[in-house]
Formats: C-alpha cells, structure tokens, sequence
C-alpha cells in the first residue's frame, strides 16, 4: 500500500496544501533525483526524475528522503520560533519515521520528530512542537505542563483532539 502512493500523479497532503508526484522518465537507471517545483497554475510537483524501472521501494525511498528534509526544514523553524516565546532551548532535532509517535523530548534538551508531521496541517504541526517544548520546562504531563502549552496555544485541546482523530490517517505514508 505505501508504495502505490508514490506514483505518478499520486497527490500527497503538504502541511495546508498539497504535493502532487510526477515520475519524470531519463535514461539513469541507477539514481533518482527529486526536487520540488511549482507550475504555472501554483500546483506543487515533487519531481522524481529517474530511468529505474519496476521498482516502487526506489520512489518511496526518494520520495521518504526528499519529505524528511522538508520536515526538518519546517520543524527546525518552527522550534527556533516556539522555542523564543517560550524562553527554552534545545539541544539537537532528530527526524525519524516513527510508528506511534509524533515527537518526543529527552532529559538532555534532544527532539525528534516524525517527519509524517511535515504531512499534516501547520496547527498540528505547531501543536507537536509546543507540546515537545513544554517539555524542556515539565519533563512529565502534570497540570503544569499542559498550562505551558495553553500559554502558547490556548486551543490546544482542539489541536490535540485532532491529532487523536486523525493521526492513523498519515500513517500509510
């Protein structure tokens, strides 16, 4: 199943928009480069250009590789950001393919996330990261934490159910 999304003219979500896959044939049957482009009507192509044949794993590596990058680029900004307002900072960010979390904060200042994040929605996105930087001050999920996170996002609970209702559905990538 995770393969067949990585097709040709498959669309993917992209944070509050979308990506649409566009395999581009050449005659290299040993790499696949991928770069990202808009066309003229604003649609976003993740372009995976390529001469390899039968072998969906390829695509979805390439395609898992490129999204991973974007997903640092997004998160890494958005915990520069969150990371000021809240007078915390951190050690290192990790972005991991995870099967049942979304992020997570060690003792030592360290936040991984997953990069099925770079998927969702940016209020998701914007939740995960507070929620992960509330840590830095409550290592647990007392009352005093979750009054960190409402300092910063008073809607939290909505964000959060969300992410509970919908979360599996990101999954399959």
């Amino acid at each position: 199943m995770k393969n067949i999304i990585y097709t040709d003219g498959a669309v993917l979500p992209l944070g509050d928009g979308s990506i649409r896959i566009r395999q581009i044939k050449n005659r290299d049957g040993k790499h696949i480069r991928v770069y990202r482009r808009q066309d003229e009507n604003g649609e976003n192509h993740l372009c995976l250009v390529s001469g390899i044949t039968d072998n969906p794993e390829a695509y979805r590596t390439a395609s898992v590789g490129w999204l991973r990058e974007y997903a640092r680029a997004v998160l890494s900004e958005k915990v520069r950001f969150y990371g000021s307002l809240m007078g915390v900072s951190v050690n290192r960010i990790a972005i991991k393919e995870q099967k049942t979390r979304w992020g997570s904060c060690s003792g030592k200042g360290n936040l991984n996330f997953n990069w099925k994040l770079a998927l969702m929605p940016q209020r998701i996105q914007d939740y995960v990261v507070v929620h992960e930087l509330a840590h830095r001050k409550q290592m647990n999920h007392s009352a005093a934490f979750w009054k960190e996170v409402q300092a910063v996002l008073p809607d939290y609970g909505e964000r959060r159910q969300w992410l509970r209702e919908h979360g599996g559905e990101y999954m399959c990538y």
